[in-house]
């Protein structure tokens, strides 16, 4: 009887302690997933702010090569 008893304590414990590593596993990946979307999301605004700043001076580097500029040219480079 005391055997029984025994048993079932440890498979109760047994239960329990997967039981609390389960949840804090998903707690875990949880947290984790919503902290990659929130970085996402300021990396995506970042990102595109990048990407218009890098057309705006691509933009202005075509128009200083072809002579379009009201800036003038770079200096120290050699007119034709």
């Amino acid at each position: 009887m005391e055997n029984a008893k025994t048993e079932s304590a440890v498979k109760n414990r047994f239960i329990v302690t997967v039981a609390v590593f389960s949840l804090l596993g998903v707690g875990f990946l949880s947290g984790m997933i919503v902290d990659r979307i929130r970085f996402d999301e300021a990396r995506s605004g970042l990102l595109a702010r990048l990407e218009e700043n890098t057309q705006r001076v691509h933009q202005r580097l075509i128009a200083i090569e072809r002579g379009e500029s009201s800036e003038g040219s770079i200096p120290g480079a050699k007119e034709k």
